[in-house]
């Protein structure tokens, strides 16, 4: 064990071996949560991003935030959710090419895992309908895309991404299982510092 840690250690101080990534990023889904539900008020997912960057591949590890609010005759509810996600980022052209065009085109995946809370008044919503609610926001799932990035400079760049995000979750609220997945497509925008 000591050894493996060693050799990251070695990896990582390296000279030219890796460059650490920093970024936010912003995704406008536009979408219900899940089927299901019928939350609105949804002002996209907010989120930063740390990962490194070695020669073409890039290794992230994210947290994003969104709120999302019902408004219904007898209450207003509201869903807040955190989603911790793992990524692989391939580009497409070298750093000598960067130089020489500043932008770069990516392919990207991610994994990712939601963890929800739901606030209600109790005096309306039953304890089943908020552990539902909580439930289908708590998704799992992961998306796939394709972007590109601008380099203003070799430590900062700008960049867009589109894909297609898949999302499951399950629910035993009601005293049986409940499992939805979905499909929804997306656009989101990236802020990234590079530092080698």
């Amino acid at each position: 064990m000591k050894k493996f840690f060693l050799t990251i250690l070695i990896l990582l101080t390296a000279e030219n071996a890796f460059a650490l990534i920093f970024g936010i990023r912003y995704s406008n889904l536009n979408e219900p949560v899940l089927q299901g539900t019928d939350f609105t008020g949804d002002r996209g997912r907010f989120g930063a991003f740390i990962g490194l960057k070695e020669k073409k591949n890039v290794v992230f590890l994210g947290l994003d935030y969104d709120r999302h609010k019902n408004e219904r005759a007898d209450t207003t509810f509201y869903g807040r959710r955190f989603t911790a996600n793992i990524g692989y980022r391939y580009q497409l052209f070298s750093s000598d090419k960067i130089n020489a065009t500043r932008i770069n085109p990516f392919i990207g995946m991610h994994y990712y895992k939601s963890f929800a809370k739901v606030e209600a008044d109790e005096s309306v919503m039953t304890p089943e309908d908020r552990r539902y609610l909580k439930d289908m926001l708590g998704d799992s799932g992961g998306w796939l895309s394709f972007g590109a990035e601008y380099y203003f400079a070799p430590t900062f760049s700008l960049g867009a991404e589109a894909g297609v995000r898949y999302a499951r979750a399950k629910s035993k609220a009601y005293g049986y299982e409940i499992k939805v997945t979905d499909y929804t497509s997306f656009v989101a925008i990236l802020l990234s510092f590079y530092w080698q």
